[in-house]
């Protein structure tokens, strides 16, 4: 069985300086799984799984102005074969990628800008090759991301959500040779940017 998993390194940048300060931040995650099961001629019964769970965030403040962004997520994968003679195997390859950055200009009327990006790929195959038996998979992603800027000019947010799972199961009689392969891919990305400022009314009775 092979099981892989990695996390990257969270990268944070906050510089502040003045009354109105610059402050910029950035994080992700990547998540690599596999799981693989085979039974091979005999009489048997093989099961494996991967579970991994990514949750961070990331909060800056200075004089008026703040910026929140925060990432979780959850990988699972499940698999099992079994039976009688011949073949029953499953494999399993999954990742998870995450991205989101948060930049605040000086000033009242600096910039102000974020983006996401979030992609999941799960590959699923489920295989019986002669023999009696079968074999069944299942693996799921599900994750989102969120920021928030908040600046005396207003308050801007992005938020994005995915749910995505794959199932699959064969089982069949002496000499029968069955194959699924799932395949699901998903992209997002989103992007905001605000520039200039608001300039404050002046009162009814001001010249």
């Amino acid at each position: 069985m092979f099981k892989g998993l990695s996390i990257s390194i969270v990268v944070v940048l906050l510089l502040s300086y003045g009354t109105f300060a610059d402050i910029g931040q950035v994080e992700g995650f990547s998540i690599g799984a596999g799981n693989v099961i085979e039974r091979v001629g005999g009489a048997g019964w093989a099961e494996g799984g991967n579970t991994v769970m990514v949750a961070h965030g990331q909060e800056a403040y200075t004089v008026g102005m703040a910026a929140i962004q925060e990432e979780t997520g959850v990988l699972t994968q499940s698999a099992g074969a079994g039976g009688v003679g011949g073949t029953t195997a499953v494999l399993q390859q999954a990742s998870a990628n995450g991205l989101q950055g948060q930049v605040i200009g000086s000033g009242r009327a600096g910039p102000r800008e974020q983006g996401q990006n979030l992609t999941v790929s799960l590959d699923n195959i489920i295989l019986k090759a002669g023999g009696i038996g079968g074999a069944i998979g299942a693996q799921g992603f599900v994750g989102g991301q969120n920021q928030i800027l908040v600046t005396p000019s207003g308050t801007s947010a992005n938020s994005q959500f995915v749910g995505a799972a794959q199932f699959a199961a064969v089982s069949g009689g002496p000499g029968s040779n069955l194959l699924v392969n799932n395949t699901l891919d998903v992209k997002m990305c989103q992007d905001q940017i605000v520039t200039g400022g608001c300039v404050p009314p002046k009162p009814p009775c001001d010249p």
